[in-house]
């Protein structure tokens, strides 16, 4: 059973509506908890290396091995990774947060009858471990990870898995992302994008994509949960 989060209305009274986007895929990093910081004291540690946000930022999206693999020798990834996990799980609930406010948003969808999945490029371990541990699986009965595909974002075969689980179809689903990376793969779905500023490296590039919605701040989310008229 999804525990409501304090203060938010826990009644039924949405039952009998239909909302205009019944299918709403979110990115998780970024756009649900903010990871950033604890993502790059992570990579540091694992490559032994100080890397300025900057520069990881421009590292292509793949896997956490690719990633890895360009500042260890080959042989050595497996320990890097293995040192990534360690020092993400150990300073997470130092390091990171929910935004403020995604948790209700979240319940108010899933109240209004919206379902709900997670698109994310992070490993299988990372993601599942970050949902629990930030209260948020219990939104998400579907999860796409990194691990279940072999074309990072901005290849959309990782949304079209998630949309496919979920049963979705492509004009009445959202996907929620703060990476342009995530807007791209949106549209090669034929999928509406959004593009969450709130927890965004990349705002001018998101905003010059224009994707179908721009959002500040996870409340003005909800308008993708009302109701058809």
């Amino acid at each position: 059973m999804v525990k409501a989060p304090t203060g938010v209305d826990t009644t039924s009274q949405y039952s009998a509506f239909q909302p205009v986007f019944p299918w709403v895929v979110f990115d998780m990093d970024g756009t649900l908890v903010d990871t950033f910081q604890l993502n790059l004291r992570s990579f540091n540690y694992a490559v032994k290396r100080t890397l300025s946000a900057e520069e990881v930022l421009d590292i292509p999206g793949g896997t956490l091995e690719g990633e890895l693999a360009g500042y260890v020798p080959c042989g050595a990834v497996p320990r890097a990774v293995k040192r990534y996990h360690a020092h993400y799980k150990r300073h997470f609930h130092s390091e990171t947060r929910v935004f403020p406010g995604i948790r209700t948003v979240l319940f108010q969808m899933q109240a209004r009858g919206v379902r709900l999945a997670v698109c994310t490029g992070a490993s299988r371990q990372i993601a599942e471990f970050t949902l629990i541990q930030s209260g948020l699986s219990q939104y998400f009965p579907t999860v796409v990870t990194g691990d279940d595909v072999k074309k990072p974002k901005p290849d959309p075969e990782g949304l079209r898995i998630t949309m496919e689980t979920i049963r979705a179809h492509s004009d009445q689903t959202v996907y929620v992302g703060d990476h342009p990376n995530d807007i791209k793969a949106a549209r090669s779905t034929s999928t509406q994008s959004a593009a969450a500023e709130w927890g965004s490296m990349r705002r001018s590039e998101l905003q010059n994509l224009k994707p179908d919605f721009l959002f500040k701040h996870p409340f003005e989310a909800l308008t993708l949960s009302d109701f058809r008229s």
